[in-house]
């Protein structure tokens, strides 16, 4: 079972190449694509967050960029009906995405976020540079939210300072916040903002400001920009999440069992105990879909696609070969006995 906790976040934005150098200025992203134009940013070698263009239509519409939050849910379906029931708006259900199926709801005041059906979209860290940290909702009135949230994701609230309550998913782990904040301060919108971690706010800040960036807010902790287009976008400093809520919960993959981790041990000690060699191929096919998808592979360290493509290139296809030769000769030791 899902804990409602937060996955992953993505960008609309008005152009799509001047937000890849904006954000790749900030936090040292590269990116990789597919046929759509849709942008998978990376740090090192984990995958951190999407960028799209606004379709032409929104643009006509003068819908403003912005930073989505997700959240992983068990069903679509089911939390779509619940949002209807519960007074929420639900603008679009899309399940022929090859990630898994995801919609995009907004509360009963209006503030939107998408929740997403499937396994593939994991980048909300406890304390990683660069990448997603937190997340939390500026809202004007918390008592109007509060029964749908609670409804719709089994969440609970812990008072905080200044009016802002701190969620709780059904481990009691702290996984986000709702902030109440009178229009003056947040403007007439409602909206679920997005905390990226970095080691050096001052030089972060500094970057995003030379690069057409405006600066919003900031208190000591909490340095709120928006980038060229004005999508909002938070930075909190690393080894403080204790701050916003709880650094030991605020990721969503820190608690997990390691269960990949501990089978692939298991699977290492059967293949030497039975000399199985199609255990080696299975690795190997894993390796290469995981380098495949990441733009990422690793041979002693990290080599880039973007970077280093024959480099890259030349190891993934030494490990599909190895995989391949692994399987046959499980198949068909006698292949290789001269």
């Amino acid at each position: 079972m899902k804990e409602n906790n937060f996955v992953f976040t993505d960008l609309s934005t008005y152009d799509l190449e001047v937000a890849k150098g904006f954000y790749g200025e900030l936090f040292d992203w590269h990116y990789m694509s597919d046929d759509s134009g849709y942008l998978m940013a990376t740090f090192g070698n984990k995958e951190v967050s999407g960028l799209y263009e606004t379709p032409q239509r929104f643009k006509d519409m003068k819908m403003p960029s912005f930073w989505m939050s997700y959240i992983q849910v068990d069903s679509v379906d089911d939390t779509v009906r619940k949002a209807k029931e519960l007074g929420g708006i639900v603008e679009l259900v899309d399940k022929e995405q090859p990630i898994g199926k995801v919609a995009l709801i907004r509360d009963t005041l209006g503030a939107g976020f998408t929740v997403y059906e499937g396994d593939l979209l994991n980048a909300r860290f406890a304390n990683e540079p660069n990448a997603l940290v937190w997340n939390e909702l500026f809202v004007s009135s918390f008592a109007t939210v509060k029964p749908f949230y609670e409804g719709i994701f089994n969440w609970s609230f812990a008072a905080a300072e200044d009016q802002r309550y701190l969620i709780q998913n059904t481990r009691q782990e702290k996984i986000g916040a709702i902030q109440e904040v009178g229009n003056d301060v947040k403007g007439k919108k409602e909206y679920w903002g997005v905390f990226f971690g970095v080691e050096d706010i001052p030089a972060t800040k500094g970057k995003a400001l030379a690069n057409g960036g405006t600066l919003v807010y900031e208190d000591g902790i909490i340095t709120a920009l928006a980038d060229p287009f004005g999508a909002f976008f938070h930075l909190v400093p690393l080894e403080n999440e204790s701050g916003l809520g709880s650094s030991e919960s605020a990721s969503t993959t820190s608690g997990d069992v390691k269960w990949k981790a501990m089978l692939g041990l298991a699977l290492i000690a059967i293949s030497v105990l039975t000399s199985w060699t199609w255990v080696w191929g299975l690795f190997f096919t894993l390796w290469v879909m995981a380098d495949l998808r990441s733009g990422y592979t690793h041979l002693f360290e990290p080599i880039s696609q973007e970077e280093h493509p024959a480099l890259y290139w030349l190891i993934v296809v030494i490990w599909g070969v190895l995989g391949l030769y692994s399987l046959v000769y499980y198949a068909r030791p006698e292949w290789f006995v001269s």
